[in-house]
């Protein structure tokens, strides 16, 4: 099933978006459940925070999964991912080290990405993946290009994904990420895209035609059966 839901503001999006975030646990107490970071999934994890502290949501058997990660900062460093969840997700959830699977950022080579990719599979794969569009189309770090990687692997940075807002407290340039590919994303038991933010409309638009292309790798999605799609149609008008 491909659903696309268009939400009148951000925050409509993003009270969806945690709702289903709630219902996933609910329906699997060990769900394991992948999250992208940035400005698109923020709200959506505050929402979902206030709503488990409030109904008293059980999630000590829930493991997640960090979609991507800068190439090398110190992992705690403002502006990696890990920083990212650190501070919306696991501190205010109370989380136990091993409820997080996530890259290292220093001194890394392929065999990170086994390492990863056979901790996910150790819990029989993704039962849920949070993901956004990049205003250059890209998925997690999955840049787009003639050919696109398959697997996890460490990727190079398009020019307009070094500028990502995220990174401008870095001090310096970044080149590379690393990143879940696009096999491991699609073999998510449900993908839950959200589409909010500035600067997305290109890439939005082009997405909802549904031609499949590298140079926007967002639109392998098209090929995923249980994709839910949340947007937010202000997006749509901007630049």
């Amino acid at each position: 099933m491909q659903c696309i839901q268009y939400c009148d503001h951000y925050d409509a999006l993003s009270d969806r978006a945690s709702e289903r975030l709630i219902q996933v646990i609910q329906d699997k107490p060990d769900a394991t459940i992948c999250l992208a970071t940035g400005a698109t999934p923020e709200l959506t994890y505050r929402f979902f925070v206030e709503k488990i502290q409030k109904n008293q949501v059980d999630i000590r058997n829930v493991t997640f999964v960090k979609l991507d990660e800068w190439v090398g900062f110190p992992l705690h460093t403002p502006g990696t991912c890990e920083s990212f969840l650190q501070q919306h997700i696991v501190q205010p959830l109370g989380l136990r080290p091993e409820q997080l699977i996530g890259f290292q950022s220093e001194n890394i080579d392929e065999k990170e990405c086994e390492r990863v990719t056979d901790l996910i599979a150790h819990r029989g794969g993704l039962d849920l993946c949070v993901l956004g569009i990049g205003k250059n189309g890209h998925l997690g770090l999955n840049e787009p290009g003639t050919a696109l990687e398959p697997c996890c692997h460490i990727s190079r940075l398009d020019d307009q994904t070094r500028h990502h807002d995220m990174l401008k407290t870095a001090g310096r340039p970044v080149t590379h990420g690393i990143t879940l590919g696009l096999k491991e994303i699609l073999n998510a038991k449900e993908i839950l895209l959200l589409i909010a933010g500035e600067g997305k409309s290109l890439a939005s638009r082009q997405f909802l035609t549904q031609s499949i292309t590298t140079s926007l790798p967002a639109s392998f999605l098209w090929l995923h059966n249980n994709m839910h799609c949340l947007i937010d149609q202000s997006c749509l008008n901007f630049g």
